[in-house]
């Protein structure tokens, strides 16, 4: 088994890893802000123009991310048909392709933040996407 050991720049690690494929869309399972385990499908398409789970189109208007990138992945909902704000520090796992990766944080303070990544069997995902369940 694989373990790559990531320190300090992790938003830079997922977002090569997600370039790395041919396949745009990933999944991710994470915590939210009220606590509780969400999973969805994403992927990093920009839109200015999309439809939504209302059938009704919506048109950015220009801002931008606004949340701070080393903080938060901001990537397209596939599901609800809206952008989300993916938290680093609350994410458990991520799954590119046909590559699933759990992650750990082993160190995580101001200064520093230290982060296992671990590649698990991608036979795994079902058990992952119904519950927050460690593998």
């Amino acid at each position: 088994m694989e373990q790559a050991i990531v320190v300090g720049d992790f938003p830079t690690f997922i977002s090569s890893l997600i370039q790395e494929t041919k396949s745009k869309k990933f999944r991710v399972g994470f915590i939210k802000k009220n606590g509780d385990y969400r999973v969805g499908k994403f992927d990093k398409v920009a839109r200015s123009k999309f439809k939504t789970t209302e059938g009704t189109y919506t048109k950015l208007k220009g801002k931008g991310q606004t949340t701070n990138p080393e903080q938060y992945l901001c990537a397209f909902d596939l599901n609800k048909k809206s952008y989300r704000n993916i938290n680093y520090k609350t994410m458990k796992w991520i799954s590119i392709g046909k590559k699933l990766f759990k992650i750990n944080d082993l160190l995580n303070n101001d200064e520093v933040r230290i982060t296992a990544v671990h590649k698990v069997k991608f036979s795994n995902l079902k058990k992952l996407m119904k519950e927050n369940t460690e593998i």
